[in-house]
């Protein structure tokens, strides 16, 4: 549990970083690819006997969930953008996050993993709470009620989704098919072919990388490392079910505790009482 929390804590600061950005930072894909190249260097240093095990024969599964992990960490990112222009940044955020869905069905379906009545509700609750907090943001307006999302809209809020959750699931697949004394590599390999990817858009949208990306990409990168070496640490000991759902709710909830102290929001009664069902659903995924 407390490699869970590790994890959560270092999902917030990755958030927090983000939104302290926004406004500093220029280079989209160049700010991504500091964070990668954190990462990677992250990776790295805390692990300086992994050119060890290379020839290591659980190499396969490296190589084989660490490209696609790569893949998908761009990818999702790649239809979040896309998603925004097309249905906003509400919609897309919230179906980002809806993402959780995915790990937690795989966990029960695929990895047999058998929740409790009490957990199913925890479950249904932390889904609810994802909604809420999200879809409140709608401006209510006459012109927001009379758009409409399309077809093609509606098919990129769900690939956002099954991107989204579908690359959390690899660690996982990763803690249960590979090898721990691996896991490290694994992890470097992943944000090694993300930041290739982000490397080439650079070249190709031509941006260039100032010192606040720099600067912010930093302070990025060490978070992100470790929040999904955190992650990786929590699956060998807690069900797929417990963890992704915890993961990002109570990382929301962190989130909007900053957003509070820090950043002068102010939260609505309302999100108060879904912080307080946070708790709730916290309590009856541990039961």
């Amino acid at each position: 549990m407390f490699s869970l929390i590790l994890a959560i804590l270092c999902s917030a600061g990755v958030s927090v970083f983000m939104r302290a950005s926004k406004d500093h930072c220029k280079s989209r894909y160049g700010l991504l690819l500091i964070n990668y190249t954190v990462c990677i260097i992250s990776g790295l240093t805390t692990s300086p006997d992994m050119a060890n095990n290379m020839s290591d024969v659980g190499m396969m599964y490296v190589m084989g969930f660490g490209i696609l992990t790569g893949i998908l960490y761009v990818a999702a990112f790649l239809l979040l953008q896309w998603n925004i222009e097309k249905n906003g940044v509400i919609l897309s955020s919230t179906f980002m996050k809806l993402g959780v869905i995915v790990p937690t069905a795989i966990g029960v379906l695929w990895f047999g993993e058998q929740p409790g009545v009490t957990q199913y509700i925890g479950i249904f609750l932390s889904v609810a709470v994802i909604l809420f907090l999200n879809l409140e943001k709608i401006p209510q307006t006459k012109e927001k009620r009379r758009r409409r999302v399309g077809g093609e809209s509606v098919g990129g809020l769900l690939l956002l989704l099954l991107g989204g959750g579908v690359g959390d699931s690899m660690a996982k697949f990763y803690d249960t098919y590979g090898k721990a004394e691996l896991s490290d590599l694994y992890l470097v390999l992943s944000f090694l072919i993300s930041g290739l990817v982000c490397g080439v858009l650079v070249i190709q949208k031509k941006e260039k990388i100032g010192k606040s990306d720099v600067i912010y990409g930093c302070l990025i990168g060490i978070p992100n490392y470790f929040s999904a070496r955190f992650l990786l640490d929590a699956l060998a000991d807690i069900p797929a079910f417990i963890a992704y759902p915890m993961y990002s709710i109570a990382a929301m909830v962190i989130i909007g505790v900053v957003g509070v102290f820090v950043f002068d929001e102010r939260l609505t009664k309302r999100q108060w009482a879904v912080y307080a069902v946070v708790l709730v659903s916290v309590g009856l995924l541990n039961i």
